[in-house]
């Protein structure tokens, strides 16, 4: 049986110049990041030599230094592991990274009352930016690679994705040139001796390997139902801690966002009576954790002949049809994040007709989650089916930072109805 791994940056030829090219870039980005903030700001670039420029008092001047360093480093953590989540563009990872990462600075500065510079926190923003996404296009590139798929290991989708950078191993004596290398290992089929020897060396030379499962979550944010199904199946397990920290998280939403919430609950009630009239709420049985029922609260959004009225329709756009939903968080039967909850009756036919689909049920679903940002509504058997794929991606590999990107993504979509159907 292989040892199936995850590929990474350190393992690939294209990652030349090599990973410590990368750590001296980033190390000189927190040296630009300094010296550019205390020329602007403090009339000098020598910031160590006291007397200097405008220098603030020494102390005060290096702990602000090094709350800088900080907010940068923090920044390129959290970008590099965003960045590294599914159908997140580099833009959208420096973005989150750089001001998660100095918001939580900046509070931190006026909650001790400790000395800060404006000038200096707007330049180290913008240059951190700017080098941390220039970073993400040198050393973070997944575009380029060719992948080469052993016997029983292809995905059409992956194929159908890559064309070009898709390399078919047909025999073990192959030559053909890739980066990294598709194994999909079976307890009950092992590989022929040949094809051990082949695979191997492949290793040996430093070649990547990784299951193809595996490679095509990461390409497509979704779990590949059609190649589980024809396989010994799924084990899907929550992570119990994880969505402890996710029911505080979704406490300090609601009392962070609750009066702005409040008030545009109230300004849509309003504009649907006057335009649609009574009744403002639509209520209505759903299925959460477990399995249990519960009833759902959303804006009506259609008239009485099941016709979508004017303003349901800019609010199914906007997703804010679904923000008297935080009923039911603050109930307990929902989440901010997580699957969206069907019918009963919908829940036993999907049940019969779509593999795995009771696995959605094992966490509390949400207002928004992955496969809502992701894909959208969904009304054939079809379209559940990939919309399920994305939901069993989120309940295996929740995280906060996935929660973030969602979170971002849902933004997106209220702003400019990107997103829906």
């Amino acid at each position: 049986m292989w040892r199936i791994c995850v590929c990474d940056e350190k393992n690939s030829r294209l990652n030349r110049p090599g990973r410590l090219a990368k750590y001296l870039w980033y190390i000189a980005g927190a040296v630009f990041i300094i010296e550019a903030g205390s020329f602007f700001c403090w009339d000098t670039p020598y910031f160590m030599v006291a007397g200097a420029g405008t220098l603030p008092a020494t102390m005060n001047k290096w702990f602000f230094v090094a709350i800088i360093t900080c907010a940068y480093a923090g920044a390129l953590a959290i970008s590099s592991r965003i960045v590294s989540l599914p159908l997140c563009r580099r833009m959208a990872s420096v973005f989150l990274g750089v001001s998660s990462s100095f918001l939580f600075f900046i509070i931190l500065i006026f909650v001790l009352r400790l000395y800060y510079s404006r000038s200096f926190l707007v330049i180290a923003f913008a240059a951190s930016s700017f080098w941390l996404y220039a970073g993400q296009r040198l050393f973070f590139s997944t575009d380029q690679r060719r992948y080469g798929f052993t016997p029983g290991s292809i995905i059409q989708d992956l194929k159908n994705q890559w064309r070009g950078n898709f390399v078919e191993i047909t025999t073990p004596g192959s030559v053909e040139a890739f980066d990294v290398m598709v194994i999909s290992p079976n307890q009950d089929r092992p590989l022929p001796p040949e094809w051990t020897r082949y695979v191997t060396n492949r290793m040996i030379q430093g070649a990547p390997v990784v299951h193809p499962e595996t490679l095509y979550e990461f390409t497509f944010g979704r779990l590949p139902l059609d190649y589980m199904a024809g396989g010994p199946g799924v084990v899907i397990r929550p992570h119990r801690v994880y969505f402890f920290l996710k029911y505080i998280c979704d406490w300090v939403m609601l009392i962070l966002f609750g009066v702005p919430a409040i008030l545009a609950i109230g300004v849509i009630s309003l504009a649907i009576l006057c335009f649609s009239g009574r009744p403002i709420f639509f209520i209505q049985e759903r299925i959460g954790k477990n399995g249990a029922p519960f009833h759902m609260v959303k804006f009506r959004s259609m008239t009485k002949a099941g016709e979508i009225t004017a303003i349901g329709r800019l609010l199914r756009k906007r997703r804010l049809d679904e923000l008297p939903q935080i009923w039911n968080v603050l109930r307990g039967e929902m989440s901010l994040i997580g699957p969206r909850p069907e019918t009963p009756e919908l829940t036993r036919q999907y049940t019969e007709q779509i593999p795995f689909y009771q696995y959605r049920y094992s966490i509390l679903p949400g207002i928004t989650g992955w496969a809502q940002v992701n894909y959208g509504y969904a009304s054939k058997i079809s379209e559940n089916k990939i919309k399920l794929s994305y939901d069993l991606y989120y309940v295996k590999y929740a995280s906060l930072l996935l929660d973030i990107l969602i979170v971002f993504k849902t933004i997106k979509t209220i702003l400019i109805g990107f997103g829906s159907k």
